[in-house]
């Protein structure tokens, strides 16, 4: 018959070899780097211009926690973005957009905007899949 401390041992390292196992079974399906979402793109005028200073946003998305925002980033001179957000555990879904309430004179100089994921036209904006890579460009609409 077994003592107890060597019992009590061998629960240990069942338990240790346990908590092991499904640690690396969450590293496999959701652990670090598995939740890195990013989107790049650019954003012009409808004249195809560069606009600088626009403020993107990644949100999350869904019934659970709607609308927080994830993460955000400004266009450079050149128009472009890139936004790159380690989404926590909890959201389901995100998506991308941009802040029109930013600045005042943004929200007065443009009205909306049109958009297209890697070069096609979307019907639905702006979704990105958790652990992706995704372009968005964006079309500022003038008022």
């Amino acid at each position: 018959m077994e003592t107890k401390p060597r019992i009590l041992k061998k629960i240990a390292h069942w338990l240790l070899l346990s908590g092991l196992l499904f640690g690396l079974a969450d590293c496999k399906s959701d652990g670090p780097g598995k939740r890195v979402t990013t989107v790049t793109g650019q954003v012009l005028d409808e004249a195809q211009q560069p606009v600088d200073s626009v403020l993107i946003f990644m949100s999350s998305v869904g019934f659970v926690k709607p609308g927080i925002t994830l993460g955000e980033t400004y266009t450079n001179e050149e128009g472009k973005y890139e936004i790159r957000v380690d989404v926590p555990k909890g959201y389901q879904n995100t998506s991308v957009g941009i802040d029109f309430n930013h600045d005042l004179n943004f929200s007065l100089k443009y009205r909306d905007y049109s958009y297209s994921q890697s070069g096609a036209s979307q019907g639905v904006c702006c979704p990105v899949a958790i652990g992706s890579k995704t372009s968005y460009d964006f079309i500022l609409l003038f008022k």
